[in-house]
């Protein structure tokens, strides 16, 4: 096999900026090559590990852009992704200018390639109602190939989060379905199927991704190679790495979907007021109800925000008498994303013994969820500004990669509207390649 993986030379514009990746043509061992648009990348390690390949979308397509394998060398492997590519249905079409295979036309593609093991990063442009078949038909389809094990990532929907499908068919909320899902299917597949919990690694490292949150940078590309190889050396010597439970999200104003209900509706069971009931909006009213269920629980930091250690106290994840269980992976402390409030001054009746200060939202309380919702508007629109600002001036800059509109866009401008893929790339046949948001 060609063995494509060539040294990169990257200049960056500061930890969210763009960034111009400038691919030279090379060779590990053997015979050089350059990798193009819809172009499979192998490597040939010579080695006994045993062969593995990946697919993915864009935020895994950063290895492919960026030129960088790391640990993955210690294999030998077949890599595929592409920008836009969604699993199942026909995907989108990327500001590269083409419509990229799905994940399960790709493993027809590659076939007797797979090897024994194989990696799946993708969900990031998949509608919800398709995620049910996008996993069944990964599963089945590369079972059909002699692949021992599919091992597939869990998709980012923290608070850092800031992307959708470029339809607009996914978000946060779908990214969380897909993870449930996922967990729940890998328990019924017999180890076949097994999900290494990348969202709950990856927790806290800001630095690992673009503003988007999923997509990522050198530092990303580096952490995200070195945690496949772990997990690929982890199941090629017989051992499961799913986790016993979906990584939780953690819940804050503008939330959305069927947890929210839940929480509500656990809130109400635990004699907390929720205007509205379980209407599955988090809003400012939520806001100051999760706040008052903190601070009537005692053991829980008020933040207004449910995090995990809330969310277990209320019944809806895991049990809520029962410590967290061990993820597979390393997992840090994930970030308060709301303001924490100052308990205000418990009065107590002597009469009657009841702290009358948390029985009900206080004018405290309430002034507390206005000010909160000021400042998350205020934050919201400085990252709108921010980040439209950003896009100009890439237009500007680099007008045939812009976010905004590509050569593809003006070809198409008189037929459709344009179509703009995730993070993405511009490939150069002859080893160049310029990387846009």
């Amino acid at each position: 096999m060609d063995d494509l993986i060539h040294p990169a030379r990257r200049h960056r514009r500061g930890r969210r900026c763009l960034v111009a990746a400038v691919l030279t043509v090379g060779a590990i061992a053997g015979s050089a090559g350059s990798v193009g648009a819809d172009k499979t990348v192998r490597h040939d390690a010579a080695g006994e590990i045993g062969q593995v390949s990946l697919i993915g979308d864009s935020t895994l397509a950063g290895v492919r852009w960026y030129a960088d394998y790391g640990s993955l060398r210690s294999f030998d492997f077949v890599l595929n992704a592409e920008s836009c590519r969604r699993t199942v249905v026909a995907s989108c079409i990327s500001r590269e200018g083409y419509r990229s295979a799905t994940v399960v036309e790709t493993i027809h593609t590659l076939g007797d390639e797979l090897g024994e093991v194989l990696v799946v990063m993708s969900g990031y442009n998949d509608p919800a109602d398709s995620i049910d078949d996008a996993i069944t038909a990964v599963t089945d389809t590369a079972r059909s190939y002699g692949v021992e094990h599919v091992v597939w990532l869990t998709l980012r929907s923290g608070a850092d989060v800031d992307y959708s499908d470029p339809q607009e068919q996914s978000s946060t909320d779908t990214f969380r379905q897909y993870n449930e899902r996922l967990i729940e299917a890998a328990a019924e597949s017999g180890g076949f199927l097994q999900v290494a919990d990348w969202a709950t690694y990856s927790t806290g490292a800001g630095d690992w991704f673009e503003y988007d949150g999923v997509h990522l940078t050198p530092r990303g590309v580096d952490a995200v190679t070195t945690y496949i190889s772990g997990i690929l050396q982890r199941v090629l010597a017989g051992g499961d790495v799913s986790p016993a439970a979906a990584p939780w999200t953690i819940l804050v104003p503008g939330a959305e979907g069927e947890v929210v209900a839940e929480t509500q509706a656990a809130l109400i069971e635990a004699g907390i007021d929720v205007p509205g009931g379980a209407d599955g909006v988090y809003g400012n009213d939520t806001m100051v109800a999760v706040a008052a269920y903190q601070r009537e629980a005692g053991d829980l930091q008020v933040t207004g925000a449910v995090d995990e250690a809330t969310a277990r106290s209320l019944g809806v994840y895991g049990e809520a008498e029962e410590e967290p269980a061990p993820t597979t992976v390393p997992t840090t402390e994930p970030a308060v994303v709301a303001p924490t409030a100052p308990a205000p001054t418990t009065v107590a009746t002597q009469s009657s013994g009841v702290d009358t200060g948390s029985s009900v939202p206080t004018i405290a309380m309430i002034v507390l969820g206005v000010f909160a919702a000021l400042v998350g508007a205020i934050v919201a629109r400085r990252r709108y500004v921010v980040k439209r600002r950003r896009e100009r001036r890439w237009a500007r800059t680099h007008p045939a990669t812009s976010p905004l509109r590509s050569v593809a866009d003006d070809r198409r401008a008189d037929r459709e509207p344009a179509e703009h893929g995730s993070g993405q790339t511009r490939s150069v046949l002859g080893g160049s390649g310029v990387r846009g948001r």
